[in-house]
């Protein structure tokens, strides 16, 4: 998807962190303003060659850094509910 599609994702699902509430406006004021990673649900690793598909906020999550390289570290990297179970 495009840089532009992926902003307005990130817009629509909000700039706090899905697994852990992290708030980078909060935390770092004006420079935080509108950060936040966008995770793919459905690794691209995973899509058949030529697949294409069309992207929707479905397929993303919004993660902090460090949410971001953990659940990347789970065998089911679309497990936002196991990456909240660990973190409490």
């Amino acid at each position: 998807p495009s840089s532009s599609k992926i902003k307005r994702i990130k817009k629509k699902l909000g700039y706090i962190c899905q697994a852990c509430g992290f708030d980078y406006e909060g935390k770092y004021g004006e420079l935080g303003k509108g950060y936040i990673e966008a995770h793919h649900l459905v690794p691209i690793s995973e899509l058949k060659k030529g697949e294409v598909r069309k992207t929707s906020e479905k397929d993303f999550a919004t993660l902090c850094s460090n949410c971001h390289r953990m659940i990347h570290k789970l065998s089911d990297p679309s497990d936002i509910e196991k990456l909240k179970r660990i973190i409490k």
